[in-house]
């Protein structure tokens, strides 16, 4: 089975006086949600699995209407701040975060909604395990976020820690291969999509048959 973790675009910036920030893409976010998707629509895509999240949901809408596929939503792939009132873009954080940015940067996780590190490792962990052993298809999506796919990739690595630390871009490709060994990691932070046009796919040195959507 090859999975496709794929984290959504980039989101707007929303801050609610109570409830959980729920934002949907700004518009980078929406053209990279266009490009992610039509890069993927060249894939042979049996299922597509995402976040209860509005963003991760949105950046694959143009791979589930184009492909006839449904959204399985997979609450536990939710990101760390699943019950945060703030949202802020990662790369945004720093400079745009105030408060949120503080209370992150001294662990302050309960104060501002988010996942014990420890906690959102496991239920991550839970959520892949569940995925490998029940497979959806041959070829299966996930829109998910940056935090959850790291949370994979330290576990598929073996370094199963909340520290573990790896760039992952908006709206950008991870691949992993699940065979009789287990989960093997294929590539990370794919961004190709955004610069090239893809008319069809081809396996290694352009030997494999085309597959066309």
């Amino acid at each position: 089975m090859d999975i496709i973790l794929v984290r959504h675009g980039r989101p707007q910036i929303e801050r609610r006086v109570s409830g959980i920030a729920d934002p949907t893409l700004d518009e980078y976010g929406e053209w990279q949600s266009e490009r992610v998707s039509r890069w993927l629509v060249h894939e042979p895509v049996d299922a597509i699995i995402a976040s209860p999240k509005r963003r991760a949901q949105q950046t694959l809408a143009p791979l589930v209407e184009s492909s006839g596929l449904e959204f399985e939503v997979v609450a536990d792939l939710d990101e760390i701040d699943r019950n945060s009132s703030v949202y802020v873009p990662t790369d945004l954080l720093p400079t745009e975060g105030g408060e949120l940015w503080d209370k992150i940067v001294a662990g302050q996780w309960d104060e501002i909604g988010y996942d014990q590190p420890e906690v959102f490792q496991a239920r991550v962990r839970g959520a892949w395990d569940e995925l490998v052993e029940s497979p959806r298809g041959e070829c299966v999506v996930v829109g998910c976020h940056g935090g959850t796919i790291r949370a994979i990739l330290s576990a598929i690595s073996g370094e199963d820690r909340p520290s573990f630390h790896v760039s992952v871009d908006y709206a950008s490709i991870t691949r992993v291969r699940v065979g009789e060994h287990g989960p093997a990691i294929r590539s990370i932070n794919e961004t190709g999509h955004f610069d090239a046009d893809r008319i069809a796919m081809r396996g290694p040195m352009n030997s494999a048959s085309t597959v066309k959507p």
